[in-house]
């Protein structure tokens, strides 16, 4: 049962992956942090304030999508 589910699921990835775009990032390069309302209330008053909050230096890279920042 569990290789059907497999098999029927395999062209539904295919076809969303297709309109993805693979980014990685390498230590000293120059990333663009977006703090969400919800997870920084301190620092998030409204909703229409800025969400980018600057230019930070990757120190290390931990997966394929995380990564060690350098903040000031």
């Amino acid at each position: 049962m569990r290789n059907h589910i497999k098999k029927g699921n395999t062209p539904y990835k295919v076809r969303v992956d297709k309109h993805k775009k693979k980014l990685e990032f390498s230590p000293r390069d120059l990333v663009w942090l977006h703090l969400k309302k919800e997870r920084f209330p301190f620092r998030r008053k409204n909703k229409l304030m800025v969400r980018g909050d600057g230019l930070f230096n990757i120190i290390q890279n931990v997966a394929d999508n995380a990564y060690v920042l350098q903040f000031p």
